[in-house]
Parts: structure tokens; sequence; C-alpha cells
């Protein structure tokens, strides 16, 4: 029987059919991950993630947006010219360039992922032609499931927002931050954004809200005036994944963890970061890892006896390459890993593989990650 499904992707995003039978369906993102972060991780920690055991499938392919605009083009037609074309992606002299010129951003990987609809950079939910979408928390809200999302970043951020909201542009955080809070159904969000902390999870004198839908909307948040059991203390995370947190007699949860932007990849260092070996400075204390936040939302979405739909993302991952930060990219990458194994052992504790599919996937890859010798020797191995 297929048990577990792994998505490697060089450089974009694979979607995955559901065993016949799956109850809950976990979708894990590796936010701008690929083969050669992966085995970075491998090689510094001298491990290998559970999803390297040979009961994986793995499967491989290449991805796009639709287009390269930032907003609907009206259009609805493939560019030519961005699909993968494997003897320019391969160039020696022209790989790199080519690789750079057209990939897809998180925003449309997420509603491709989401949807199956391919659309513009910068799309949450929305096609080409500025029309809703139907996405997967839809779908499973239809079926009778509950649904959640998790990440390491702002839980309006292009990856959890493009599961569930529908807006022209990523960057409306204010608008996608409220969908999610008020009118999308969610049960579980869980991630960072803390409106008064900044990126070394300390309190900032001036608060910035956008994440999480305005000062407002924080404010109904965090004086329990919405429908989610609001949180954010490293405490309240550790209860929820515990079982022992007071939910104040409400079904659904929202958790800011008190970090401005991602929960560790942000913070400060020594000089200068870019050179700085992986946990070489001091994390971020007060603040939960990402397996500590799985665990409270299979927790919680776990009580409906339907099932239920979860996307848990290691979204710094993405940052750290995009800042060519290779010692943070590898933190984050183990980071992840690590809510992998903790996501395994849930399933393999409640209804196994039969009632379980978990994909572990990326959705674009970021950094263009290579050996030493790169910049002289294209494609130099790790």
């Amino acid at each position: 029987m297929v048990r577990r499904l792994l998505s490697a992707l060089f450089g974009l995003a694979v979607a995955a059919l559901a065993p016949a039978g799956a109850k809950n369906v976990i979708l894990m993102i590796a936010d701008g991950s690929g083969f050669n972060s992966y085995d970075a991780a491998r090689m510094y920690s001298k491990t290998k993630p559970v999803y390297d055991g040979p009961e994986w499938i793995r499967l491989a392919c290449s991805t796009h947006p639709l287009n390269l605009s930032s907003k609907p083009t009206n259009g609805g037609k493939q560019v030519r010219s961005i699909v993968y074309d494997p003897a320019k992606a391969w160039s020696l002299t022209e790989g790199y360039a080519w690789l750079k010129s057209g990939a897809t951003d998180s925003a449309a990987a997420a509603t491709a992922l989401a949807t199956g609809v391919k659309t513009y950079n910068n799309s949450i939910g929305m096609s080409d032609f500025g029309k809703p979408l139907t996405n997967m928390h839809q779908l499973a809200k239809a079926s009778g499931r509950s649904t959640g999302v998790v990440t390491t970043v702002p839980w309006s951020h292009a990856t959890p927002a493009g599961m569930v909201a529908h807006n022209i542009s990523r960057n409306n955080y204010a608008e996608i931050a409220n969908e999610m809070v008020f009118r999308s159904g969610m049960d579980v969000i869980l991630g960072g954004g803390h409106p008064w902390y900044d990126t070394k999870a300390e309190r900032k004198k001036v608060p910035t809200a956008d994440y999480v839908g305005g000062l407002e909307t924080f404010r109904l948040l965090s004086e329990q005036k919405t429908p989610f059991r609001y949180l954010e203390s490293l405490e309240e995370f550790e209860k929820l994944a515990n079982g022992t947190l007071d939910l104040m007699g409400k079904a659904r949860v929202l958790g800011t963890a008190r970090v401005g932007e991602t929960l560790q990849q942000g913070r400060p260092g020594k000089g200068d970061v870019k050179t700085r070996p992986p946990f070489a400075d001091p994390l971020n204390k007060g603040v939960p890892n990402l397996a500590t936040m799985a665990r409270g939302a299979l927790r919680v979405l776990a009580r409906n006896p339907k099932g239920f739909f979860l996307m848990i993302e290691g979204g710094a991952v993405d940052w750290a390459n995009h800042a060519n930060q290779m010692g943070r990219m590898i933190e984050e990458q183990l980071d992840f890993n690590d809510a992998v194994a903790t996501v395994v052992r849930w399933i393999e504790r409640n209804g196994g593989w039969s009632k379980n599919l978990l994909i572990v996937t990326a959705d674009h890859e970021t950094g263009l990650l290579w050996g030493p010798n790169s910049r002289t020797k294209p494609f130099d191995p790790l």
C-alpha cells in the first residue's frame, strides 16, 4: 500500500493524489527549499530526515507560474518562454540566468497547490482573470472536515494565505488577515507576525499590525472577542501542544508568536549573518518551534470525526535562501525536518497510513544553492 508521499522539488512545486479513504490530509511545505537545501541540512547534521526512508515515494517535477505579471492579465494563457526547458536550465553558459528569470513566487505556487490552477505571481487564490478560485480549505470544509495552517513566518504571508484566502496581491496583508480571521471559517491559524515584537522577539515601542489585520483586529483577538481562542506566549503554545491549554469554551485557535516576522531566521547575528555557521547565534527566546505548533494544530483538528486538512510550512527556508544565509537556511530546514518527524509519529499513533495522507514538498526553490566552486564551475555539487 502507498503510505507516504514525498514531493522533492527542483525549484518549484508538485501536488499528489490522496489514496482512497484518507481521512486526514497533511501538506508540509519547506518554502524555497529544493534538493540542495535538503542535502545541505543532511550534510551538516549528519542525519537523514524521516522522508529519506525507503518506504517513501519520491516524485520530482518542475513548475512555473502562468506568467510573470504581478496582477491579472485577463489572458489566461501560459507564457511559453518560462516553461521548464532542460537545455536552457542546465546550459553551462546561460543556465543560472535562465533559472533566475522565470520562477514562480510563493503566492502563485501556493495558489497552484491549493487550487490546481496556474496563475500570475502575487496571486492569492485568484485566477489570471481576477476571479476567486476554489481552494483546498474550501473543499475540505465542504466535506465537513476541519482546516488549519501553521507557519514559521507571519500567518498572513503568501503560503498560508494561498491555502485559504482570495486577494489580488499577496502584499495586502491586513485584508488577507481579516479574511482569514472573520470570513474563512478556519479552525487553526498559527504563526509569527506579532505587532508588538521585533525580529529579536523583543517588545517594541510602536506596533506594526498589518500581518494581523490591523490594530483593531489585534485588539479583538487579544481580548478574546473573535471566534478564536487567541494565544501568543511560548507557555500557551506548549500547553496547546500538550492538551492542557484552557480553550475558554472555543473550538478554534489562533496563535501569533511573540516575534515580528520569522520565528528565528530574522534574528540578528554577530557580524555578517551570511557567513555565520548554523546555530552560532543564540536563538530567540519565548517563541515555539514548528514541531510544537504542529502538535498543537493536530490536537485541535483531530477532534473532528470527519477529518481535517492541515498545511504546515517551514516558511523561513525561503527567507534565508533569499538572503544567502547558508547557516540560517540549514537551521530552518532542520526545524522543518523535526516537524515532519513529529507529524509522522502522530500519524503512526492516530490511525496510521490508511487514514492519513502526508505530502512533504517545496513550493519553489530559492537561492540557486550549489557547491563552493559554483561561481566558476557551473552546477558544482555541494
